[in-house]
């Protein structure tokens, strides 16, 4: 069907079949079914392709040497890059692993294994400059692992006296060495030269200084190396804070973490076809494949993805358990957050142009090039994204149109395609993809990450690994004006080229068109402003978990159930029963169970009748099924409290997008002043 032979009324008729055919598919079809991932991903893909005919073919100006010819013809290129990409992940989309069994047989046999014959493990927290307030969450998470025969190093890069006298009263090792060469990628070579002269453990975990750790991870790995084909075996990174994104739109409880379909989806696909890689944190690989490619790569800043595909030269690959094994500190504050991302842009680049790398290297085959390749498309999707969000200030200001589509077109060409990929995407990831603050997380970087790529392909090496801030002070309200006012000057600027161009003059198609295009750049531009507004957070040392759990409880020999609502090292806010709500005073003790391995007592601080609820300080803790007495000195009551939480951390980030509360949060932010929705800090 051709726009020119239909009209304006039919193209939209056609438009919202199209739509309502894809909206039947995504409830038809289940997203864990092979086939109906081929067919879905295969309708989509056809949509893909019938969109780029269409744009090469019949939406390009005749060539010229002006502007005019140019920029749609650079615009659509980038497009391309993105259509391109979006096919690739379609396809990989169509396998896709899952490893829970063989975890559970591994789980199984070294539970039941004497414990001088599990394989040696030696747990390496890698640190440069975080403080003990996060160290300590990490060291004493790694120190409950749930395994026979293990060794925690700490690796400090900052040569700390302080840390050194941390590490000795903790029970565990401590390496330093004399300079940061090779950044954590020689960091981790110093430990194993030195781990390998006292354990020499045949395994090695990795966790970077913010990541605990959970109790099974040994055990639910470690078996799984009795295929001899398996190099290293990574586990999904997840967080127990909110990130800027989340935190700055108030949807921690509503919205995912912009890194859920990478994790959760993405790298189990990529493991579908063999090439999974590794992410940097909560891995364990083998020490005799360090040792046949002379230890971790250091001539990148992403020594993790350049493991991976070292290890591929030599026929080793990398598995992905898509489990919950370790949970870590996001980036706090939304620079910390870019600068993060554009680090990961910058060492994808380097890997790329290295002569052993993935391009120019041999012994790769020619899917795990284009795997390669797709994760550099990754990153070269966001200069597309700044021109789409310029593109009508073009139109408006030079008269340049990226587009030159009319609507009737764009209705049966642009708008089934867009709606076809947002539905698939939330289809495909189980509801953790959700338009506008999907894109929105992407364009809160896309000025950074383009410069990033300029300066990565212009000068590729040389560039200081750069660590994420973590720990930093977020008590108060930040502007963060650089990072706002492109934002604003694509606001300004679209309202005002609107209201003096297509606004004042007689509509044509293609300024209809321009009208809508604009007022959805400046929804999106105004959402990520608003992001660049740093809300405060809770001082790093209090963290707060929402268990919501029903627990057994205790008071004066009385025993009944509460919710506890709230809980950290060492406080908690619990929900008990009216009856027992009606008879608690200040000062009371209450002996409950807020974790599956640990009992506490808690004493009563403040009761609010009318929320139900009572406060507590946590004054004692025991082990469940130990002989230990009760703890109740204060600091080790806090330990055991850490150690329990972060060992065996509750869910404090939503794991799936829930529309109606993400659109409430955004309104709640847009519309409330920054302290009115701040939570009260302790």
């Amino acid at each position: 069907m051709s726009p020119e032979i239909v009209t304006f009324a039919d193209s939209v008729l056609f438009c919202l079949i199209v739509i309502a055919l894809i909206f039947i598919c995504s409830r038809l079809l289940d997203s864990r079914r092979t086939t109906d991932r081929v067919i879905f991903g295969g309708i989509l893909a056809l949509m893909l392709s019938n969109y780029v005919y269409y744009r090469f073919h019949a939406s390009l100006p005749e060539f010229q040497w002006s502007a005019h010819s140019l920029w749609p013809r650079i615009y659509l290129g980038f497009e391309t890059i993105v259509i391109l990409y979006t096919i690739l992940s379609v396809f990989f989309f169509f396998r896709r692993t899952d490893h829970t069994a063989a975890a559970d047989a591994s789980e199984r046999r070294l539970s039941e294994m004497p414990a001088g014959e599990a394989p040696g493990v030696d747990v390496f927290i890698c640190t440069y400059n975080e403080d003990l307030v996060i160290l300590e969450r990490t060291i004493l998470a790694a120190t409950a692992i749930d395994y026979p025969n293990f060794t925690v190093w700490v690796l400090d890069d900052g040569r700390r006296d302080w840390l050194k006298r941390y590490c000795a009263g903790a029970g565990v090792r401590y390496v330093t060495r004399d300079d940061n060469k090779g950044a954590k990628g020689g960091n981790i070579n110093n430990g194993i030269r030195v781990s390998g002269l006292e354990t020499n453990a045949p395994f090695i975990l990795i966790l970077d200084a913010d990541f605990c750790p959970q109790r099974k991870i040994l055990k639910r790995i470690v078996g799984q190396f009795d295929d001899p084909a398996i190099g290293l075996i990574q586990t999904p990174q997840f967080y127990y804070n909110a990130d800027p994104v989340q935190h700055n739109l108030l949807a921690a409880h509503a919205w995912v973490d912009d890194q859920r379909i990478f994790f959760d989806i993405m790298q189990p696909s990529k493991d579908g076809w063999g090439a999974a890689f590794c992410v940097g944190t909560s891995c364990v690989v083998r020490r005799d494949a360090l040792k046949l490619i002379s230890g971790m790569p250091q001539e990148t800043v992403t020594e993790d993805i350049h493991l991976t595909y070292r290890l591929m030269q030599k026929g080793l690959r990398t598995r992905w358990l898509n489990e919950r094994l370790s949970v870590g500190l996001s980036a706090e504050s939304l620079s910390a957050y870019i600068t993060q991302r554009c680090r990961w842009c910058l060492g994808t680049i380097q890997v790329a142009l290295l002569s052993d790398g993935p391009f120019f290297g041999r012994g790769y085959t020619m899917l795990q090039r284009l795997h390669y390749l797709h994760g550099l498309l990754f990153w070269f999707c966001r200069p597309f994204v700044l021109m789409m969000m310029v593109a009508p200030i073009l139109y408006y200001f030079l008269g340049l149109p990226a587009l030159l589509m009319e609507p009737a077109a764009f209705f049966m060409y642009a708008l089934p395609m867009v709606a076809g990929m947002w539905v698939f995407h939330s289809w495909v990831s189980g509801n953790r993809s959700l338009p506008l603050f999907t894109e929105v997380s992407q364009i809160v970087s896309a000025v950074p990450i383009t410069f990033a790529i300029i300066h990565a392909l212009w000068h590729p090496f040389g560039r200081p690994f750069k660590v994420t801030a973590k720990g930093e002070d977020r008590s108060q309200v930040q502007v963060l004006y650089q990072l706002a006012a492109p934002f604003l000057a694509i606001i300004v600027l679209t309202l005002i080229g609107m209201a003096n161009g297509p606004l004042l003059n007689t509509y044509s198609g293609l300024d209809m068109f321009s009208v809508a295009w604009g007022i959805v750049v400046m929804i999106y531009a105004f959402v990520a402003m608003i992001i660049c507004v740093e809300l405060p957070r809770r001082p790093a040392e209090d963290v707060r978990f929402h268990p919501n759990l029903i627990v057994p409880m205790a008071l004066q020999g009385v025993r009944s159930s509460c919710l506890v609502r709230e809980i950290s090292s060492g406080h908690a806010e619990i929900v008990p029963e009216k009856a027992v709500l009606d008879t608690l005073r200040p000062g009371d003790d209450i002996l409950f169970r807020p974790m599956e391995r640990l009992a506490a007592i808690g004493r009563v601080r403040r009761i609010d009748a009318g929320q139900g609820t009572a406060e507590l300080d946590i004054v004692a803790v025991k082990e469940m099924g130990m002989a230990r007495r009760v703890v109740s000195a204060a600091g080790k009551v806090r330990e055991m409290m850490t150690a329990h939480l972060f060992s065996d951390t509750p869910t404090n980030i939503a794991s799936k997008a829930k529309p109606r509360a993400a659109v409430s949060a955004l309104s709640r932010r847009i519309f409330a002043t920054p302290h009115t929705y701040l939570e009260p800090l302790a």
